[in-house]
This record gives C-alpha cells, sequence and structure tokens, in this order.
C-alpha cells in the first residue's frame, strides 16, 4: 500500500512537470501560428476589423458589412464574435496597430491563459497533472490539421468554451460560496458575449442552481440564484446599453430583430413549424443524419461512441473518484456538453465549427476519468484507452508542428502579399472606395489599411463611377463561393495592376463620367 502511494506520488510530480512541459511546448506552436498565418480564415479577418475600427475610435462598426450597405456599420448583427474578444483585440491594436499578429495573439493569449490557470488551480490536486496532460492532448487531436485556426485567429469558440469550462470548475469548487457563484456567473456571462451558443451551457449551472433552492428553501438560495443570475446577465446588459446609446430606440428595435433572423438561419429548426409535432420530429432526425456523417467526416466521432465513453467516465467518477469538487465538475461539464453536442446534432445547420464548443467541454469532462481512486496502473490503463478511442485525430499531429518549423515566426507568403498589396493601395491614385466582391474577399485588406472604409460592394457602385474603378480581391475567397455578377466584374476589369497571390488588382476600362 506504501508503495502504492509513493508511486503515485511520484507520478503526480512527474506529470505536472510533463504538464507544464506539454503546455510550454503547446504555447510555443500556437503563438507560431499567430505571428506566421494571421487573418487567415475570413471570419477573423471581419471581426479583426471591427476591433480595428473601434481601436481607431470609428466605434464598434463593420467596415465591409455583411449586407453590402456602404459605410461603417455598427454592432453589424452579422459579427458572430462577441465583445468578450473584440475590445481586448481593439485594446491590442490601438497599443501596437493593426498589425495582422494582433487579432489572433488576442484570442491565443486568453486562451492559453485559461489552460495555465487551470493548471495552477490543480497544482495541489491528485491527478491534477495528468488531467492537464490529457485533457490537452485530447483538445489538441480535436484541432490539429483542419480547426488549428481556432487557437490563433480571432474566433470566440474557443475562448468561449474555456471560459464556461472555468466556470463549471470554479462552481464546483467551492459550490457554497458566494464569491464563487458570482465569478461562475460572471465567467459565463463572459463565455456568452465570446459566443453566444455558449447559453446553452449555462443551462446545467442554472439548473444545479435552481434545485439547490428548491431543495432547501430557503432565502440565501434564492439569493444565490439571483446573484448568479445578475453576474451571468451583467456583461450582456452592459452591452445592449451600449447599443442602445450608440443606435437609438428604433435602430436597436431594427438592429435585434434582424440578428434574431440571423440567429434562427444557423438552424434548421427555423424551417418547420413547431405546430407540426411530426414535422418537427422527422426534421430533427434527417438533421441528425446529416450531422453525425459531418461530424465523423471531420472529426472522427460517432455520436455514440461520444455517448457510451460520457457514461462510462460520469459512473467511474462518481463510483471512484474522492473529490467532489471533481465529481461536480464532470456532471457540470458532461452535462453542458451533451446539451451543445445535441443541439449541433439535431438542429444546427452543421456547420462543423459550431460543433467545437460542446466537444471541447466533452473532452474536458472526460478527461475526469484521471481522478478515479483506483491503482495506478488500473488508472493509467483506463486514461489510455479514453486517448486511443479518440485516435482519429492523431493523424493530424504533426500538422501544425511542421508548419512552425517550416515558417519559424516568419510571415506566409500569403501575409507578405498582403502587406504587398496594402502597400500598393495606398500609392494608387484613385478618387472613390475599391471594389470588393461579398465581405469575406476583401476583409482582411481593410483590416490591415491604415484607414478605414476602403471599399464598396460591387453590386453597390453607381454606373457612373464604374469607369476606371479598381477591383480588389483575395482569390481564396472568391473561388470559395463563385459569383456569376462578381466574375463578370473580374472579366470586365482586366487591366491588371498587381498580382500577388492570393490577391489580385486590376482596373475597369473606361474612366469616370
Amino acid at each position: 500500500m506504501n508503495d502504492e502511494i509513493f508511486r503515485s506520488q511520484n507520478s503526480d510530480r512527474y506529470l505536472q512537470f510533463g504538464a507544464v512541459i506539454l503546455l510550454v511546448s503547446f504555447a510555443v506552436i500556437v503563438y507560431g501560428h499567430v505571428f506566421s498565418n494571421g487573418l487567415c480564415c475570413a471570419d477573423d479577418s471581419m471581426y479583426a476589423t471591427v476591433a480595428k475600427n473601434l481601436a481607431f475610435g470609428k466605434g464598434y462598426a463593420q467596415s465591409t458589412p455583411l449586407d453590402g450597405s456602404v459605410g461603417l456599420r455598427s454592432f453589424d448583427p452579422g459579427v458572430g464574435t462577441g465583445p468578450t474578444v473584440i475590445i481586448p483585440a481593439a485594446v491590442l491594436v490601438y497599443v501596437v496597430g493593426n498589425v495582422p499578429w494582433a487579432p489572433g495573439f488576442t484570442t491565443a493569449t486568453i486562451s492559453l491563459s485559461l489552460l495555465f490557470l487551470g493548471l495552477i488551480l490543480l497544482r495541489n490536486t491528485s491527478g491534477g497533472g495528468a488531467y492537464v496532460c490529457t485533457s490537452v492532448l485530447l483538445l489538441y487531436s480535436l484541432t490539429a490539421g483542419l480547426h488549428f485556426e481556432h487557437w490563433y485567429s480571432l474566433l470566440g469558440e474557443t475562448p468561449a468554451a474555456l471560459l464556461c469550462v472555468a466556470g463549471a470548475g470554479v462552481l464546483a469548487n467551492k459550490p457554497e460560496r458566494r464569491s464563487s457563484i458570482a465569478v461562475a456567473g460572471l465567467l459565463f456571462g463572459l463565455a456568452l458575449m465570446a459566443k453566444l451558443l455558449s447559453l446553452l451551457a449555462f443551462i446545467p449551472i442554472a439548473f444545479w442552481l435552481i434545485r439547490s433552492a428548491v431543495h432547501r428553501r430557503d432565502g440565501r438560495h434564492l439569493f444565490d440564484c439571483l446573484l448568479a443570475t445578475t453576474a451571468f446577465t451583467g456583461p450582456f446588459v452592459f452591452f445592449e446599453v451600449w447599443k442602445v446609446l450608440v443606435l437609438g430606440p428604433h435602430l436597436y428595435w431594427l438592429n435585434t430583430m434582424e440578428f434574431l433572423t440571423f440567429f434562427k438561419s444557423q438552424s434548421t429548426a427555423s424551417t418547420v413549424g413547431l405546430g407540426n409535432i411530426a414535422a418537427v420530429v422527422t426534421n430533427a432526425l434527417n438533421t441528425y443524419s446529416n450531422n453525425s456523417a459531418v461530424m465523423h467526416q471531420r472529426f472522427g466521432y460517432s455520436p455514440l461512441t461520444l455517448l457510451l465513453v460520457a457514461a462510462l467516465t460520469v459512473g467511474l467518477v462518481c463510483r471512484y473518484a474522492d473529490s467532489q469538487f471533481i465529481k461536480l465538475f464532470c456532471l457540470l461539464s458532461v452535462t453542458a456538453a451533451l446539451i451543445e453536442i445535441s443541439w449541433w446534432l439535431f438542429i444546427s445547420n452543421g456547420w462543423p465549427r459550431y460543433a467545437l464548443i460542446g466537444l471541447f467541454l466533452y473532452f474536458f469532462a472526460v478527461s475526469c476519468v484521471v481522478f478515479i481512486r483506483q491503482s495506478w496502473l488500473i488508472t493509467s490503463s483506463i486514461t489510455l484507452l479514453l486517448l486511443l478511442v479518440f485516435l482519429p485525430g492523431y493523424s493530424r499531429f504533426s500538422d501544425p508542428i511542421r508548419f512552425v518549423w517550416k515558417y519559424r515566426y516568419g510571415y506566409t507568403p500569403r501575409l507578405v502579399n498582403l502587406l504587398r498589396t496594402v502597400r500598393f493601395l495606398e500609392k494608387a491614385q484613385h478618387d472613390q472606395p475599391f471594389v470588393m466582391g461579398v465581405w469575406s474577399t476583401a476583409g482582411d485588406i481593410e483590416y490591415t489599411m491604415p484607414t478605414v472604409g476602403n471599399f464598396i460592394r460591387y453590386d453597390h457602385v453607381p454606373e457612373d463611377r464604374q469607369g476606371g474603378a479598381i477591383l480588389v480581391r483575395n482569390k481564396i475567397w472568391v473561388d470559395f463561393a463563385p459569383m456569376p455578377e462578381f466574375t463578370a466584374w473580374e472579366k470586365k476589369c482586366d487591366e491588371l495592376l498587381l498580382d500577388a497571390p492570393p490577391y489580385v488588382v486590376s482596373r475597369c476600362p473606361g474612366s469616370r463620367k
């Protein structure tokens, strides 16, 4: 028995040291992508543009609006990443300028700080090092290759998921303390304002608080519910008040209605009337069939496997873990994960990135298996089995590492050409905005330009100003979603001014009338 305890203590020390090495190595890989491959993914460029405009004193505004409108659009409903990420990015842009790495640096720093914070909080917990190693390896296997940009681009999914995990951890650690309840509510509120899908992850917290209040039937627990609600809704309320002050009541109402329309478009349920139960069920089953295939294709996981592993983990943790903290954290996390994943499987439009919050929570939950109170050999074997179950992601393990080794924190050719294109456009003589396709075809250029509002969408150019117009586009996103109308513009504007792949600048024939 003493030998077993001594061996366990030694393994804890080694694993804590290994967790530090693993997190530092992971940070080196993530920041390598931040500095080499900024503004990679269209959406992140759009959010970065909002951060730039805020830093430049133009307000929380989009300058390549999704609806194609001309000029700045404050609080564009189509901006899917929220102020939890965009405001810190704006602060960094204000300090260092609109350099390509600033937006991704924000996401990476928030995310890695939360991971390191978790390691610090678990430093005195038996199995804490093993937990960090297991969860980070699982998250790496999930994102390596296809979705690694969520660690180094200005996208809200990763910070939102990690804030939810932090909130669940804070509450589970000291559930009777009001300070824990307030901090947990605030962390979930910040997650909500990073990505609205985090609202689903708060459901288990709300249920647990309400159940405690009903079970105890005293004023203290009712006040705890009120405190958690206030902390959770605080960031949202402040942001909405800001919107009302900027937009005014009428425009705020229109903005809210447009946002609700946009939000409904992200799910398939909006196409079926809720009054027709049979149609709702049929639609949900069809959506599940399609989305489960997408999950297997993009992530390599079967929903049934996820459910079975979650059930096994919860059973082992509740039966064999010593810590009530770990038991409650596992239950809250796995319930939040299954709610998020169920929404994605049965209701969502199937975009893979929308599954990431649920999968992040899921892997943090199932990693709790390392805390079961069994022999070191049995616990290690179960943990190894867990890692093997999710083997599909490991085939992509080397991709992020090889990328960092190749560029070694230097700009990729795409970023070199982005800066070259911006310098060219700064010197170009023009008396009207440059012409772009949809927002994605010029988002990274708009962010990197020293001025604001540099583009107008092709279908908003007045006929008498089309002659001599300068057409600018990122061919990656032009070819990603070809549009016949814009293709006609490309054919018409065939005087090539700059070819810096994937960026192309050309002039339209004639002169402005």
